[in-house]
């Protein structure tokens, strides 16, 4: 602890903890990020560069180019601590040192990515001033010189539900205030946004103060100039335009609470169905009519009010209804984001960066609120990579140890796998289960007790036909633009619409991830569950484990500083103090609490006692052949050997 409040306060937010990255998020701009610092690291073994996020990124590189097996990054940590933003540090430095097959990857290009899946995936919350809503793997495959052949990006677990119901204080995703503040007036006019109505069923407002709408008539301007870079057209951003206003009027027309299911302001529900390109009565038929044909009783031999819990209300209707067509909007944007990326350049092997949103606890950001369903999903995405992390920096080790018989002479693997045995016995292996409530403390986060409000949970074992009716209306709607942008998703299977978005890939490296991915969500009986919700969630972070398991694994470990970061202000010198005061600013309760949470110091005693590195034969041999001279002698520095392992051993 000691050690971290020094460094922060000399701003070195980087330290390394054996193989693992540890970053305490700055909440700022520092330096420590240009071009001229990428290029310091470029070529460097682990060993001889200080600890940085291109450290990280340089370390998997190299092992890539030296082993030519697929590398991962997986961010780690709560929300606002930093992730996303070492993602897109991350990416920029493999785009920038590696280089492209045709330059076709630029860092302008990236950054247009990041743009628009801000403004579409990310919102103001609680915890976070700019939260991710969605997690997310970026894949950039290389090919044999090294260089960024092809990429792009797979998503999942997006929170739709935030377009029609979010926490109290909390709003919906950016890209809806940058419309109504930033569209044009030909355009506002198209919309029917030149008057918006005081209330929405959805909560739906525009910007009140001048600075926020300010702020989002530049960001929307930075939206349309980044679409334009990935060479998304003016008729396909306008479908988009399209759908979100027709999402915000149906919010506008609201339902009617009790008798007949319908909307409750019909003028504004023939506006979104306009917006549309449908039918007034097409859309009221698709949103409240036949919601419970060919369903079944949730429960069986119960009650009657047990067996009338597959029927839904009017409200619900449209809620499914408007996070339905926000989630086919997100799906598409990631399709049109994946073909300005993708190449048929041939490939080897890729580096995956993972990123999903942080562990998520309303109680400290001084919210008197139980979490919600949503954050109950990102919740269990972290634990399940945070057991990832532990299955690799311990029980893979342990396992490695037990078959390296030569060692026991020197006694170095019974010392280190007691130490192993003893911390693996110590710990809870209790993983929350998605589809259980169960009461106890979690393997990682058990220093940090997260109470959920389950009111309404119920409702998300059910299957809403409206949600997916809002494929089949995109698909036939009268505006070609809106067609045409959904016609073409829909060939082939279906298993995963919904639920990962970004499998379009033409690389045969993208091929194998999305026959990987399809090979999840069709085992067993999940082809017969996949469309509740409940079973969704937990066959995206099944699919997600599954990819990343398959490579070399790299964990970055981001740290909150503070609490009162979530306010969105620099947590290194807060209001009455000093820069001076640097290394009293951290909170060393909640630093403490993050360190126990994931297993960081117990990771670094078993990495000092144990072997700091793992290496392949051919690797071993070119770094220690000094030590046989009759080799090198007889054969040079450069002489190929048929058996590396022999040679070595």
């Amino acid at each position: 602890m000691h050690s971290l409040r020094q460094r922060y306060g000399g701003n070195l937010i980087h330290s390394f903890v054996g193989p693992n990255m540890l970053i305490i998020n700055p909440l700022s701009t520092p330096s420590m990020y240009s071009e001229k610092v990428m290029h310091m690291f470029k070529g460097c073994r682990r060993e001889d560069t200080a600890p940085h996020i291109y450290a990280v990124a340089q370390s998997a590189y190299r092992n890539l180019l030296t082993t030519q097996q697929d590398q991962s990054i997986v961010l780690l940590g709560k929300s606002g601590s930093g992730k996303t933003t070492n993602c897109q540090h991350l990416v920029q430095y493999l785009v920038s040192i590696a280089g492209s097959t045709g330059k076709i990857f630029s860092a302008e290009k990236w950054q247009a990515v990041y743009t628009i899946l801000e403004a579409f995936g990310n919102c103001f919350t609680t915890m976070n001033t700019n939260a991710s809503r969605f997690s997310h793997v970026v894949s950039l495959d290389f090919d044999q010189a090294g260089q960024v052949a092809s990429a792009s990006i797979q998503t999942m677990l997006l929170e739709k539900l935030r377009v029609s119901r979010r926490p109290e204080a909390e709003s919906t995703f950016n890209v809806f205030y940058y419309l109504m503040a930033g569209a044009d007036s030909v355009l506002r006019t198209e919309l029917h946004l030149n008057q918006l109505k005081e209330s929405s069923a959805f909560g739906i407002h525009p910007h009140s103060k001048t600075e926020e709408k300010q702020r989002a008539i530049q960001q929307f301007t930075k939206l349309q100039a980044a679409m334009k870079v990935l060479g998304i057209s003016v008729e396909e951003q306008k479908a988009l335009w399209l759908i979100l206003g027709a999402i915000y009027h149906l919010g506008a027309a609201g339902a009617t609470k009790a008798g007949r299911r319908q909307f409750a302001h019909h003028e504004w529900a023939q506006k979104a169905a306009y917006l549309l390109g449908c039918t007034l009565d097409e859309l009221s038929s698709l949103i409240f009519k036949n919601q419970t044909r060919g369903m079944q009783p949730l429960f069986r031999g119960g009650t009657d009010d047990a067996s009338q819990g597959c029927k839904f209300t009017a409200l619900e209707c449209l809620e499914s209804m408007a996070s339905g067509l926000y989630s086919e909007v997100f799906t598409v944007v990631i399709s049109l984001i994946n073909r300005a990326l993708k190449s048929s350049q041939h490939s080897l092997c890729s580096i995956l960066i993972v990123d999903t949103p942080g562990f998520q606890n309303p109680r400290l950001a001084q919210q008197q609120r139980g979490a919600t369903f949503e954050e109950l999903c990102h919740n269990y995405t972290q634990e399940r990579l945070q057991t990832l992390f532990h299955e690799r920096t311990f029980v893979q080790e342990l396992e490695r140890y037990k078959e390296v018989h030569s060692c026991r002479k020197h006694g170095i693997t019974d010392t280190y796998a007691h130490s192993l045995r003893k911390l693996l016995q110590s710990g809870k292996l209790t993983i929350l289960i998605i589809l259980i409530f169960i009461s106890g403390a979690s393997l990682f986060h058990g220093t940090d007790w997260v109470e959920y409000n389950i009111q309404g949970w119920l409702g998300h074992a059910k299957n809403n036909p409206a949600a997916q009716s809002a494929a089949t209306l995109l698909q036939d709607s009268q505006k070609k633009n809106i067609s045409g942008l959904f016609l073409g998703r829909f060939s082939g299977a279906t298993v995963l619409s919904g639920s990962i978005a970004g499998l379009e890939g033409s690389s045969q490296l993208a091929l194998r991830r999305a026959t990987s991915m399809r090979k999840t969500f069709t085992t067993g009986v999940a082809a017969v569950k996949k469309r509740s919700h409940c079973i969704q969630v937990k066959l995206q972070v099944d699919a997600l484990i599954d990819m990343v398991r398959r490579s070399k694994v790299h964990f970055v470990h981001c740290l909150l500083p503070k609490a009162e970061a979530f306010g969105g202000g620099d947590p290194r010198v807060p209001h009455g103090e000093s820069s001076d005061s640097g290394l009293m600013t951290l909170d060393v309760g909640l630093l403490r609490a993050q360190l126990r949470g994931s297993k960081l110091l117990d990771a670094l005693r078993i990495y000092r006692q144990g072997y700091p590195d793992h290496m392949v034969f051919s690797e071993f041999r070119r770094r220690f052949d000094v030590l046989a001279p009759h080799l090198t002698k007889k054969h040079g520095r450069n002489y190929i050997v048929p058996d590396e392992k022999r040679v070595s051993l």
